[in-house]
């Protein structure tokens, strides 16, 4: 009994560590990069409706730092996806705001017309 306890509160866990959002068919509509101390941020803005997004994301931006391995690549993809003004962008998301205390972070982001 002990271990079907504890195996579901670790699933419980597991679960709430890897929660992400989806924000599909968005358009970047601003971004930039920031520097932060001794890290860079990239801020994103995207159109279409924000109500989904975490409480601490009271700007209404994503966010991801130079501390995560794929954010030169991220960087990359979000400023192609605003240049080229791209319609089927998709954010996935954390509901927390670690990389700007008022944009929600960022985990991936894709263009066009791929499965993740």
């Amino acid at each position: 009994m002990k271990k079907v306890i504890v195996s579901i509160i670790f699933l419980l866990f597991v679960n709430s560590v890897f929660a992400s959002d989806y924000f599909r068919e968005r358009t970047i509509i601003g971004a930039g990069v920031y520097a932060s101390g001794d890290k860079s941020i990239l801020f994103v803005h995207v159109n279409g409706d924000k109500s989904s997004m975490a409480s601490c994301a009271s700007s209404q931006r994503f966010a991801i730092d130079s501390t995560s391995p794929n954010f030169k690549e991220m960087v990359s993809i979000a400023l192609t996806a605003y240049a080229t003004k791209e319609k089927t962008v998709e954010l996935v998301t954390t509901p927390t705001c670690k990389s700007w205390g008022n944009a929600q972070d960022l985990l991936g982001i894709k263009i066009g017309s791929m499965p993740w």
